[in-house]
């Protein structure tokens, strides 16, 4: 599975807003995201605990891993 620190989020961006909507990206998350900064601005624009926020992430990034996954045996 895909962790935050392997999140290319230029391509992940679209699915990103649509699970979360409100969340604004940093600039700088952009390349490569750093995990805790990430969790921490999504718990910050959804208005929930940073565990909560963390395992929406690790969820999201599950979903993440299956895509790319697939996109391999293709």
């Amino acid at each position: 599975m895909l962790n935050c620190t392997e999140v290319d989020l230029a391509q992940s961006l679209p699915r990103l807003r649509q699970r979360f909507p409100g969340f604004v990206v940093d600039p700088k998350f952009t390349a490569k995201a750093r995990g805790e900064d990430l969790v921490r601005a999504l718990a910050t624009s959804q208005g929930i605990s940073m565990t909560e926020a963390r395992e929406e992430m690790r969820d999201f990034l599950y979903l993440e891993s299956l895509r790319a996954e697939l996109s391999l045996t293709r």
